[in-house]
Parts: C-alpha cells; sequence; structure tokens
C-alpha cells in the first residue's frame, strides 16, 4: 500500500492511499468524523494538497465547490465526483 499525502491543516486531516491501479482513495477528516472519501485519479492527486484552502473553505461552507476545482481537467471536465 502506496500513500501520497497524509497531513493536516486547519483542523482537517487528508490521506490519499493507492487503492486500484491508477486510482487513489483520499480521506478528508475533521475530528473523529469522515468528512468525504473518494477515489481520484492518481496522477492528480497533488491537486488536493495545493487546493487544500480552497477545499477547507467549501466544506465549511458546506459545499464540494473546493473538490470541484481540484479536479477540474482545464477542459471542462471534472474528475472529482462527489
Amino acid at each position: 500500500m502506496s500513500y501520497g499525502f497524509d497531513f493536516e491543516q486547519d483542523g482537517y486531516h487528508f490521506v490519499s492511499e493507492e487503492k486500484e491501479e491508477g486510482n487513489s482513495e483520499i480521506t478528508i477528516s475533521k475530528g473523529e468524523r469522515v468528512v468525504r472519501r473518494f477515489l481520484f485519479p492518481a496522477y492528480k492527486i497533488w491537486n488536493i494538497p495545493a487546493h487544500a484552502d480552497d477545499i477547507i473553505r467549501g466544506l465549511e461552507d458546506q459545499n464540494d465547490s473546493g473538490l470541484l476545482v481540484a479536479g477540474s481537467d482545464g477542459l471542462g471536465g471534472n474528475y472529482y465526483g462527489g
């Protein structure tokens, strides 16, 4: 099992864990509660820490706006499926 990242920011814990070929499972938790868990293309996982501020802001506003920024393919598509 391989981890891409494991970090905390502003009370949120972000972990990526390789799950299946080409994909990683991203888990975002706050305290003991898992806030989001989803599969994400392994080659894009570094968008999660790069947009952690956006993700946290969206989660605090009870929406996925930051995750949609991190999942954008730049061409109108998105890898974050919610």
